[in-house]
């Protein structure tokens, strides 16, 4: 067997390898109060329970009627049925479809780069780097629209280029199957999406007539019509089963969606190039989404720049995609790098592709700093033992795990036939170690006991909030109780039960002790913020949830 034989060889096995690293990183701890999400997750969980409870799918209910329509009712339903109307209410039950979501999405990619390059070894490579972007690991496996958006959005493009000529088929039955896919997906997000996805199929069937205007408008504009009007005629249902479509009108379409182009009574053009909304960044949010891999993505972009005259055909329609998205969203006066999530499968083709490519020391940076922070979490862990003080935390494994991971580095960096291979192990090791990490967070010390819940089943409990509907993050641990928010800087309300979070090293309050947790907090003021880069890092971080009975 010759070398480069070898080398394929064992690129296949770590590829394998790493897809069932992949899929343990992305189903465990899934009740975890503590995974990377976004604050809007436990408003949208709030807004299914609530929905759930009235025993009809619409009209949507929120606490807060500004909240209720703000996005379609696609996801709430999801919810509704994986916890079978409310009845097994855990986070779990509402994240796992959205994990299978994310697995399906890096299924796609594995079959369209098997099939394209009749590699196995790539399409796992596209997969992986998919599910090692920042952006999936955080927005990919919460209760969020991000992983059925995507997977919606990228299906169309998906099932093209699995063909040999990515173009819509001939005949009037395909524009329909495609509008309903794409229609999928903005009942998950928005009507909006079907604009820059319509654009993108257009861009691409006009590639493939080789940029022949007449032709495409003979043969091809009448399908792309169909299929953005069969997208949007998808979507309308919401207008037409929901009770009060008006008031989705007003909600959704003029406030949610139309009020991203208001200023505020600032310039509009001001705005485009300055500010935290600003077209910059659009520009830098592909990087910021892959997170360890933005200097990869980085390299991509400079590679394909200088090559922009020579780009093979699929790298051509990739960028197409990926640069309507961004454009498309330079457009409102509000810009996020969430916006560009849809693309984000594309981008893990095209880095697959040029991989082999990009300057070996790029990738050595990024599986160094893998390494700091795989190392940064045992210090993290060591420092949560020490401020907790309650005994061991950690099963000695659990070190393991991230010593590892920094073994799989020091390997890469040592061998260069190794550097590229080990690229995706690396940094789904990273996550691996998080998980390991916030043991002591998701069991034991870090969870209220049967005892402890029992104590105020059925009754009201006032709970420390620092964000909308963060409340609903306390009905998860004390189930049957029912939760009453207060603003968590402010002093506790005179409740009978109540949770107060305060800082380890403080005492406990004053009251019947019911019980205790170790809880990690996630939001932070400018002044604790600069603490915290000052070196009082347990303080801020960690906190004891006491339970407690007032008098």
């Amino acid at each position: 067997m010759n070398a480069h034989a070898t080398t394929h060889r064992h690129a296949l096995i770590l590829g394998w390898f790493g897809v069932l690293l992949a899929i343990a990183v992305y189903c465990l701890g899934l009740g975890s109060d503590h995974l990377a999400t976004n604050g809007d997750e436990l408003l949208y969980a709030q807004i299914s329970r609530l929905t759930a409870e009235t025993g009809q799918l619409l009209p949507l209910q929120s606490l807060d009627e500004k909240a209720r329509n703000t996005k379609p009712p696609l996801l709430f339903w999801q919810g509704i049925i994986s916890t079978d109307w409310g009845r097994h209410w855990s986070l779990e039950r509402l994240r796992a479809p959205n994990v299978l979501y994310t697995l399906f999405t890096a299924g796609l990619l594995l079959a369209v780069g098997w099939r394209r390059t009749r590699s196995p070894v790539l399409g796992l490579s596209a997969a992986l780097l998919f599910l090692c972007f920042f952006s999936t690991y955080r927005y990919g496996r919460v209760f969020l629209t991000s992983a059925p958006e995507t997977f919606w959005l990228f299906l169309p493009f998906a099932l093209l280029l699995l063909h040999r000529e990515p173009r819509l088929p001939e005949g009037i039955f395909w524009p329909w199957l495609w509008g309903g896919m794409i229609g999928v997906g903005l009942l998950y997000k928005s009507f909006a999406l079907a604009i820059p996805v319509a654009v993108a199929i257009a861009l691409w069937q006009l590639r493939a007539r080789k940029w022949d205007w007449r032709e495409f408008l003979l043969r091809d504009s009448w399908r792309t019509g169909m299929t953005l009007i069969g997208a949007l005629m998808l979507f309308s249902l919401w207008f037409w089963l929901d009770p009060d479509p008006m008031q989705v009108i007003r909600d959704f379409v003029l406030k949610e969606n139309a009020g991203k182009f208001a200023t505020g009574g600032e310039n509009y053009f001001l705005n485009l190039v300055w500010g935290q909304s600003s077209i910059w960044r659009i520009i830098v949010s592909y990087p910021l989404n892959a997170g360890l891999l933005a200097l990869a993505v980085v390299a991509l972009g400079i590679d394909s720049w200088k090559r922009r005259h020579h780009l093979g055909h699929l790298e051509v329609l990739l960028w197409l995609w990926m640069l309507v998205l961004a454009v498309f969203f330079c457009l409102p006066n509000q810009r996020d790098e969430r916006y560009l999530l849809p693309a984000m499968p594309a981008l893990a083709l095209l880095l697959a592709l040029r991989l082999g490519h990009l300057p070996r020391w790029v990738i050595s940076i990024t599986l160094a700093v893998a390494a700091i922070i795989m190392m940064g979490l045992i210090g993290l862990g060591l420092l949560l033992q020490h401020a907790a003080a309650i005994g061991i935390l950690y099963p000695f494994w659990a070190v393991l795990i991230p010593l590892c991971g920094v073994g799989l580095v020091g390997t890469g960096l040592v061998r260069p036939e190794w550097t590229r291979p080990l690229l995706a192990p690396s940094i789904l090791f990273v996550y691996l170690s998080y998980t390991a990490f916030l043991i002591p967070l998701d069991h034991g010390p870090g969870i209220f006991s049967g005892e402890e819940v029992e104590s105020v089943a059925d009754g009201e409990v006032s709970v420390p909030a620092n964000f909308n509907a963060r409340e609903e993050s306390y009905g998860f641990l004390l189930p049957g109780a029912v939760m009453k928010r207060y603003d968590h800087w402010r002093k506790p309300p005179p409740s009978q039960y109540v949770v107060i979070s305060i800082p380890l090293d403080q005492p406990a309050p004053a009251g019947v002790i019911l019980g205790k947790r170790l809880n990690m907090i996630d939001r932070f003021s400018a002044s604790e913020t600069s603490d915290i880069l000052m070196g009082n890092v347990t303080h801020h971080l960690f906190h004891w949830d006491w339970l407690v009975e007032q008098k």
